[in-house]
């Protein structure tokens, strides 16, 4: 989520590039080096489905590819793998968001917190 590759994704400049998948993932290989680290190891389905939920939530929502992870940690994502992963990524995320106590609809998130932002303003005013 923090390689350069993500953010060539999020700036939308990887549509002015001429990449295969097979380029991208050598990108992102060359620059974090296979490794051991941790105790938990994910299956490739898992990956590839934590992978593509985050990249359907960043364009579904607008959001940078930082916003969404941490809005929603991979572990937690590999806890729902087996329940949601026979879901739509939409109904998925739907229900991630739900269960978080966060709005479905972005614009509905936004007037929220505008109401909130007004009632600060006209408390703090008087």
């Amino acid at each position: 989520m923090n390689s350069k590759v993500v953010k060539t994704i999020d700036n939308e400049s990887i549509l002015q590039i001429n990449l295969q998948p097979k380029d991208i993932i050598k990108q992102v290989e060359e620059e974090y080096k296979e490794s051991n680290y941790g105790s938990v190891k994910y299956t490739k389905n898992e990956m590839y489905w934590i992978g593509y939920l985050y990249r359907c939530f960043s364009y579904m929502y607008e959001l940078s590819s930082i916003r969404v992870y941490k809005i929603v940690k991979p572990k937690a994502l590999r806890g729902l793998f087996l329940p949601y992963h026979i879901l739509s990524p939409e109904q998925a995320i739907g229900r991630i968001l739900e269960a978080k106590g966060m709005m479905l609809n972005l614009e509905d998130e936004i007037n929220r917190q505008f109401e909130i932002y007004k009632r600060i303003r006209d408390n703090h005013s008087h």
